[in-house]
Formats: structure tokens, C-alpha cells, sequence
């Protein structure tokens, strides 16, 4: 048996050896990459930065007012007359895309496979592949690319993909119902598994003559001998970018403290240049780390190439495409490359240190003109947060979603607003709900539709956490809401049973309750919004929106509620140039509520008002910029 066979029930020494072999001969391929690798990770950074995404935002733009939207609104789409240029472009996102990444991956393997290609030799190698990308056979290539290796983030990473993920208003709204939970880890599992399987789809279909390019990842990963040394190999990888991420982060907020200390008028200068450094320092080591996991797959492919399907061949470059010397040429003809020459042997010429000081002034340049353009960023960080915080329908530590216990616990954690979700009945009431099902809280089969306020009102509740409560009728909510002086955010909940004039009716039975203007309000549904603002033009409604793209919505609210995965800060300014205000949702993590913090967001809707309130009075009893410039870091630094 090869080194490249799969063993059934591989020794831990046999996995020992072979983690440690792939370990050495992927740092010895990156090593071979030296400056030339620097170099094109810093490009394809900047091409992507500059070009490819300011490019595909402008298609998608395009594409969207080709339908005559601003931007994206996944409650109120119009496939009107300009629907079809709208799916053209959106056709010619996604092939933009896939081929951009798909390059970007080639260049890398190509690199570290063939170290010592000359430039033309390089870029008809990256020919080769993009005529292969056009093949049917590259349709596989598209699933692995923006489905498995965004979702399992084992692999590849590159920046186009690295905001593809599940969004959280989804994984938070499995994760609290114990049977979706585990189906939820149970999928991700099983897409963990199938990422490994097809790890080395990537190099084999760059370094190959001939397609079937996943079926041979999933032959050369077959059997644990094969699968777990890989696995090992990149989480080693990993661990290592992560800890040396750390280093990196305190060795940058260290002069930031220092002028927060001596010189304090100057921190936004220098807290602007060291998130400049920063950025460019972890662009490297970001590509660093995907070249040392690229160069592992690439080690696994060939020492495994025996086992490839028929057809399937190893790609070899003429030795007249090497500049590297006679010596090399005369290695490769012998089936032989630099990586595979004996300890002691001579070396091949001494490299040119030229490219090593291009490289290096490039990263200089680079990390001044990102540093020059966060100065206007720092100087804003200096400033206090007036962000709001409004708990998710109450306070889930301290009671049942959306129960008169859910919002007590809110009052006395400190929350600033309670959002809260009101549904119709089947006979016209309405409770304080947020599910139009009853299986989740309540364990039962039967929908808030088919039941009466009365009846809705008798059932029990009860959440994960051991809290129990009843539903709460609309009307008592609100009461108890007023006794505690706490200001709702109340959104009007579309459950199946909802009358004509249920807008009407919601603010009828508000204005009985003395309560219609010490509320705002907000839905999902634009027409809700629209007629709520028909009715009450002087009430403060919003639109919320799970997904939002392009520009701010046209929308007649005064403020968009915006899921956590899509408020960017850019569509923050934008609803503020608008005359909007700017909400996100749900915002439960601690790096989450730190961004909304910092850049000052309207108001944040959390499951954890207490963190995020605390969080709030630590930013605002801060003296310097070097907190904030670790969570600036935190944000736009991705290491892996």
C-alpha cells in the first residue's frame, strides 16, 4: 500500500506521520511562493476592493432599477415590465462572481505548484482553467464555491464569498426550538462532512487534464487515513492564523495607547494609520493562511494522484517555461521539482530581492491610503453612543417571549423600548404574539387563526429556559406596559386571520387604551405601514426589513428596521441621508453590539439588553481610542 491509500483503521501513528508530512510539504510550497505570493495576495485584494466589488454593487443596483426599485425589498418585490434585464444582470453577478473567485483560487495553485513559472507561462495557465470554467463540467464547482466552503468555512476563503452565511434572524429563530436546533446542527454537520469530502475539488480541477473534479476530491478523501490528517492539517493551519491574529491585533492598538496616553489629540491619527497597517498586515496573513491550506490540499492531490479516476491526469509544465536555471530544467525533466531535491543539495540561483522591496513598498502604500481614508472614522469613534436599546419581545432571561413576564424582566433589566409582535384572532382581537403557530411555545398543533382571543388567552406557554406564562391579550400587555412606563415598539404580526381594516381596528383599540401615541410601531408588511401612516400620519412607523440591498427602500415610514446580516454601515448612511432612521435586528453577539454601538446606530433590538446596556456605559466611560480601534480591528479585520 502507497502513503496515498486509504486506510480503513489507520494507526495514530500512520495519521501522525501523514498530518506531519502534509504539514512540511505545504509550508515548503508556500516557502517557494515567497514575494510573488505577498504580491499577488495583495492584488487580488485590491482588485476585488476596488474593482470587482464597487462592480457588482453597480450591477445590482442596475439590476434593481431595472425593476423599478431603489433597493432591495424582499416584502415589496415588482416584477414588472423591467424584470427581465433585472434577472439578466443578476445572471451576470453570479457568473462575474464565480469566475472572479474561481481565478483568484487558480492563481494561488497555480503559484504555489509551479513557483517558478514565468509570467507568460503563469497567465496561460489561468487560460487553460477559464476555459475549462465554461464547461458544463464547472457546474459543481459553483455549488462547492458559494454554498459549502461560505457555510463550513473549511478550505478556500476569499473575500467576495466570506459574508455568505445563514442569516442569523433564521439560526436564532431554529436555535429556539429544541427539534429545528438539532436539525439545524445536524445539516451543518453534514455539510462539515461534505466539504471535506470535496476539499480538493479546487487543485484537482486546476492541476488536471480532463473534468470530474469532485468526484475525485471524494475518491482521494476516501477512508479515515485520507480525511483525518487533512482535517488536521488545516485546523492546525487555522489555530496557528488565529494566535498569530492575536499578536497582531495588541502589537496595533499598542501606539494608539500610547497617544491615547501623551498625546491624546493626535489618537485619531494614529489609531486611523495602525487600522491601516492592520488591514494590510491581515490581508497577508489571511492570504498566507489560505495559501498554506491551498498548498496542503495541493500536497494531498499529488501524493495521491495514483488513486485519480481514469481520464483524470496530473498537469505538468515544460521546463522551458521555469526561468529558474539549467539545474532545475534538468530536475524537471527527471520528473523531479525544487520541493522534491534532497537535503544538502545545491540550490537553484539565488532569488532577486527586488520583488521582496516592491512587495514591501506596495504594502506601505497601501496601508497609508487605508489610513488616510479612516481618519474621518477614528475621529467619529471618539464620540459617545445615543443608540437606543430595545429588548426583543421582552427579556427572554427573565420570562416567555412577548408574556407579561418577558416584559417585566425587560423593565427591570434597563431596556429602553420593548418590541413586541400583535396578531389578529379569529375573532377579530388581538394578543401580544409573534408565531402564527402555537407548536413552538406552546407545544400544540393549532394556529392563532383558528382560535378566539378568549381562547388563545388560556393556553400556556413555555420556552427553553423553564420560563411559563399564558398569552397575553393585546390589551393587557399594553396596560401592564403603561403601569411600568415602558415605551413599546410594537409590530403589527400578519397570523392568517387578519381583517381588511385590522390596521384600523389596532389603532381603535389603542386609542381606548390611551395609548396610540406613547408607541411607535413597525411591520414587515408595507401595506400595514402604508395604511398606518394613512391613518396617523403623525405616529413614528417603521418598515422592517429581513434583507436589504442596494438603496434605502421607497417606503413612506420614518425608519427602517433592518436584520443584523444586511445593516451595513453604508445602508446606514444612506437611510440617513434619506431622513430615515436606522434600527437593526437582532443583534445578540458582542462584536455585533459593539459595531451598532459605535457607529451610533438609532437603536439596537437584542435578546440581551443587559449586554448591551452595559456595553453601552463601558464605551461611554472610555478615555482613548484604543478600545474602540480593537473593535474597528474586530470588524474589518478578517484573519480567517
Amino acid at each position: 500500500m502507497t502513503h496515498g491509500s486509504p486506510a480503513a483503521r489507520p494507526s495514530p501513528r500512520r495519521v501522525r506521520s501523514h498530518y506531519g508530512r502534509l504539514l512540511r510539504e505545504g509550508w515548503r510550497l508556500v516557502r517557494a511562493g515567497g514575494a510573488r505570493l505577498a504580491g499577488l495576495v495583495l492584488l487580488s485584494q485590491l482588485v476585488i476592493l476596488l474593482v470587482a466589488l464597487p462592480l457588482i454593487g453597480w450591477l445590482f443596483r442596475e439590476a434593481l432599477r431595472a425593476s423599478g426599485m431603489h433597493g432591495l425589498d424582499t416584502g415589496n418585490l415588482r416584477l414588472g415590465g423591467g424584470f427581465p434585464v433585472t434577472l439578466a444582470l443578476l445572471v451576470v453577478i453570479v457568473v462575474l462572481a464565480f469566475w472572479l473567485i474561481s481565478l483568484q483560487f487558480t492563481a494561488l495553485v497555480v503559484l504555489l505548484r509551479w513557483p517558478g513559472l514565468d509570467p507568460r507561462a503563469f497567465l496561460a495557465q489561468l487560460r487553460r482553467v477559464a476555459r475549462k470554467l465554461v464547461r458544463p463540467g464547472s457546474a459543481s464547482l459553483l455549488v462547492y464555491l458559494f454554498l459549502l466552503l461560505p457555510l463550513t468555512g473549511f478550505g478556500f476563503t476569499s473575500t467576495v464569498t466570506r459574508g455568505i452565511a445563514i442569516p442569523p434572524f433564521i439560526s436564532g429563530e431554529l436555535a429556539k426550538s429544541p427539534a429545528s436546533s438539532i436539525a439545524l446542527t445536524l445539516v451543518l454537520i453534514a455539510l462539515a462532512l461534505l466539504n471535506v469530502r470535496l476539499s480538493l475539488t479546487v487543485p484537482v480541477f486546476v492541476l488536471t487534464d480532463g473534468g470530474r473534479a469532485s468526484r475525485s476530491s471524494w475518491r482521494l478523501t476516501r477512508g479515515l487515513g485520507a480525511s483525518v490528517p487533512l482535517v488536521l492539517a488545516i485546523l492546525t493551519v487555522l489555530a496557528a492564523a488565529g494566535a498569530l491574529a492575536g499578536v497582531l491585533f495588541g502589537v496595533a492598538i499598542a501606539p494608539t495607547a500610547l497617544a491615547d496616553a501623551i498625546a491624546p489629540d493626535a489618537a485619531p491619527i494614529v489609531a486611523a494609520y495602525s487600522l491601516g497597517a492592520v488591514q494590510v498586515a491581515g490581508f497577508l496573513l489571511s492570504g498566507f493562511a489560505t495559501a498554506m491550506v491551498a498548498a496542503i490540499l495541493i500536497a494531498r492531490v499529488r501524493e495521491a494522484a495514483e488513486l485519480l479516476p481514469a481520464g483524470v491526469t496530473l498537469r505538468e509544465t515544460s521546463a522551458a517555461e521555469h526561468p529558474a536555471g539549467e539545474r532545475a530544467a534538468g530536475e524537471r525533466a527527471a520528473g523531479r521539482t525544487a520541493l522534491d531535491r534532497p537535503a544538502g543539495a545545491s540550490a537553484a540561483p539565488r532569488r532577486s530581492r527586488r520583488p521582496i522591496a516592491i512587495v514591501a513598498l506596495g504594502a506601505v502604500i497601501m496601508a497609508a491610503g487605508f489610513g488616510t481614508a479612516g481618519i474621518g472614522t477614528m475621529q467619529r469613534l471618539s464620540g459617545t453612543p445615543d443608540t437606543l436599546v430595545l429588548a426583543h419581545r421582552g427579556f427572554s432571561d427573565g420570562g416567555v417571549e412577548n408574556t407579561i413576564g418577558g416584559l417585566e424582566a425587560a423593565a427591570a433589566a434597563g431596556a429602553e423600548l420593548v418590541e413586541m409582535d400583535v396578531m389578529q384572532t379569529q375573532d377579530g382581537g388581538f394578543i401580544a404574539m409573534h408565531d402564527p403557530e402555537l407548536s413552538r411555545l406552546a407545544g400544540r398543533q393549532a394556529a392563532v387563526k383558528d382560535l378566539t382571543l378568549a381562547e388563545l388567552t388560556a393556553i400556556t406557554v413555555r420556552d427553553g429556559a423553564g420560563h411559563e406564562d399564558t398569552i397575553p391579550a393585546f390589551a393587557d400587555y399594553v396596560r401592564r406596559a403603561a403601569e411600568l412606563e415602558m415605551p413599546l415598539l410594537i409590530e403589527i404580526k400578519l397570523g392568517g386571520a387578519d381583517t381588511e381594516d385590522h390596521v384600523a381596528r389596532l389603532v381603535a383599540e389603542l386609542e381606548s387604551l390611551d395609548a396610540l401615541e406613547t408607541n411607535i410601531y413597525h411591520s414587515l408588511d408595507a401595506a400595514s405601514v402604508a395604511e398606518l401612516k394613512r391613518l396617523r400620519p403623525d405616529l413614528t412607523v417603521g418598515y422592517t426589513m429581513p434583507f436589504a440591498g442596494g438603496d434605502v427602500p421607497d417606503t413612506a415610514a420614518d425608519f427602517i428596521v433592518v436584520e443584523q446580516w444586511t445593516a451595513t454601515r453604508a445602508m446606514q448612511d444612506d437611510a440617513w441621508n434619506a431622513g430615515l432612521g436606522f434600527m437593526a435586528w437582532t443583534v445578540n453577539d458582542d462584536a455585533g453590539i459593539r459595531e451598532h454601538l459605535r457607529r451610533d446606530t438609532d437603536g439596537i433590538i437584542t435578546d440581551h439588553p443587559d449586554l448591551a446596556l452595559s456595553t453601552r456605559e463601558q464605551i461611554d466611560e472610555e478615555s482613548g481610542l484604543a478600545d474602540a480601534l480593537l473593535d474597528t480591528i474586530t470588524r474589518f479585520v478578517t484573519v480567517v
